[in-house]
């Protein structure tokens, strides 16, 4: 293989517990690869944005909705997955939740009947994957919904022209949903509630388009723009040297989830899986000639770094290996 594209958002920790969530982590490969590419940085963006960006595509709404089966057409959307927001201090926390399938079909019901003739039309392929359908395209920025999970909502609020009149779209949902049956069944048996619809990853669907060879890892997402752009996905990275493509790229989001949690004991066993899983054989992979050039993404809060390495970097002994929390930004 030619070409291996690495996107790790997450892999290094923020500045202010660098130190400590590195002490005593061993990943030598990882730091080899590191230090001997070249690297770059560029303005901060999201691992959504990379994939759209990689598959030449408009947003992740569309793409995403092709996947779980539904006709995109030349229509706008949105994803609108099904969260509850809980009030914890002065905290709007947003948590995921999962509904059942006949669940999210009658809630989905009640929300086209209450929009009716508003442009809006909602559809649940998937218990939580939503979408809604628009008729007229809004001028917004949206957060995605791995980014705001688990965080304050008020913080990832949309914005833009329209993003107030979706505000208020976002409050009828709501209020529709807390008075629904379904949520009165849930709350009886101590589950929690589908209170609120996460609006995110808007546009119009355009064909991907097929840059590499191979894709893979280990998010839901990857598989998803593959499934769309009809590539193949390896089980491994070693499958997809195995394979005769040109290039390739391979998604790993573990070291972010954890993060993200605030898990820095599961962060560090990510990203020792990584060291396992992605960096010792792409080193070796480099070595041994069976890749040429490695472009490896670490998605940050501020910024994006891009470490490049071609095959004959992956020899220069000289360049001292420093440890991940050198990194942090």
């Amino acid at each position: 293989m030619e070409h291996v594209h690495l996107l790790i958002p997450g892999l290094f920790p923020p500045p202010d517990i660098a130190a400590e969530a590195c002490a005593g982590l061993r990943v030598p490969v990882l730091e080899r690869l590191l230090s001997r590419a070249g690297v770059r940085a560029s303005a901060t963006g999201t691992l959504e944005d990379r994939f759209c960006a990689a598959f030449g595509v408009q947003a992740v709404a569309p793409v995403r909705a092709a996947a779980d089966g539904l006709e995109t057409g030349g229509s706008y959307w949105l994803c609108a997955d099904p969260v509850n927001l809980q009030l914890q201090h002065a905290q709007v926390m947003l948590l995921d939740v999962v509904p059942g399938p006949d669940e999210a079909n009658a809630l989905c019901a009640s929300l086209n009947e209450h929009f009716t003739g508003m442009g809006l039309r909602f559809s649940a392929p998937h218990p939580q994957r939503w979408y809604v359908q628009l008729e007229a395209e809004p001028q917004m920025t949206t957060s995605p919904l791995r980014l705001a999970a688990g965080s304050d909502a008020k913080l990832h609020q949309p914005q833009g022209t329209d993003a107030l009149g979706w505000q208020r779209i976002a409050t009828e949902v709501q209020m529709l949903l807390y008075a629904h049956p379904v949520n009165r069944a849930r709350e009886a048996r101590g589950e929690m509630m589908v209170g609120s619809l996460w609006f995110w990853g808007g546009g119009r669907a355009r064909p991907p388009v097929q840059v590499f060879d191979a894709v893979g890892g280990d998010g839901e997402l990857v598989g998803m723009f593959a499934r769309v752009a009809g590539i193949p996905r390896p089980a491994s990275l070693q499958a997809m040297f195995a394979g005769d493509g040109k290039s390739g790229l391979w998604a790993c989001g573990m070291p972010d989830a954890a993060m993200r949690r605030g898990d820095v004991y599961a962060w560090r066993e990510a990203v020792q899986q990584v060291e396992r899983e992605q960096a010792q054989p792409l080193l070796q992979a480099l070595q041994a000639g069976r890749l040429r050039r490695l472009t490896l993404e670490v998605i940050c809060e501020q910024v994006v770094q891009r470490f490049e390495l071609e095959r004959g970097d992956a020899w220069k002994l000289w360049r001292a290996a420093r440890s991940l929390a050198g990194y942090a930004v």
